[in-house]
């Protein structure tokens, strides 16, 4: 991680506590490689930031989805980062990035960005500004469906296809229910509004 120097201490990785199998592989990655040294938190679901700040005093990077390969290995869900020189995936450039990526038939891998986004609505409440965690009081504007749709156009047709544009429908449902309406956001006109909600 380029943004935290080793010579700081250990690389903090926050995981959310509702993904055991994250927590038991980079939990596995820290015991295997002690050097520079690897410190995983679970992140509780209630009042993350506060765990964040008053708990670990320290920021570091949000885990995204992890998956298994046929040969047993694992590995992350693949992003692209915007413009190559960040190391974290933003909320509000993906969409664009999927564009471009679908446009060049990479449909794989405009796939596994809108899974990683759907990743962070069932762990972390909301699509954030990025998988830092100084961003888990922002969130992203709202353009997953349109993400899920320009991707589901692509996929072949078919029940399998059809049971991944549901849970994606189904996540943004739910964001769109706990975000958008939620308490930060919705105002008196009944437009929502783009909020800080450590502000």
């Amino acid at each position: 991680d380029s943004k935290i120097a080793a010579d700081q201490g250990p690389f903090h990785v926050f995981v959310p506590a509702s993904d055991s199998f994250a927590i038991a592989y980079f939990g596995s990655l820290a015991r295997r490689f002690p050097a520079p040294g690897i410190s995983v938190h679970p992140l509780p679901s209630s009042h993350p930031l506060a765990f964040v700040t008053d708990s670990v005093r320290a920021h570091g990077i949000l885990s995204l989805a992890l998956q298994q390969r046929s040969d047993g290995t694992t590995a992350g869900v693949p992003f692209v980062v915007p413009g190559g020189r960040f190391n974290e995936m933003y909320g509000w450039d993906s969409y664009f990035i999927v564009l471009g990526l679908l446009a060049d038939d990479r449909i794989v891998l405009a796939q596994g960005m809108a899974d990683n986004m759907v990743y962070q609505i069932r762990h972390y409440g909301k699509i954030l500004n990025a998988n830092r965690t100084y961003y888990l009081s922002r969130s992203q504007p709202p353009f997953l469906t349109s993400m899920g749709l320009a991707v589901y156009r692509r996929l072949t047709p078919g029940p399998a296809a059809r049971a991944w544009l549901a849970q994606l429908l189904a996540a943004a449902i739910a964001e769109y229910d706990s975000v958008w309406m939620g308490k930060f956001r919705l105002t008196e006109t009944g437009l929502s509004r783009y909020f800080d909600e450590r502000a």
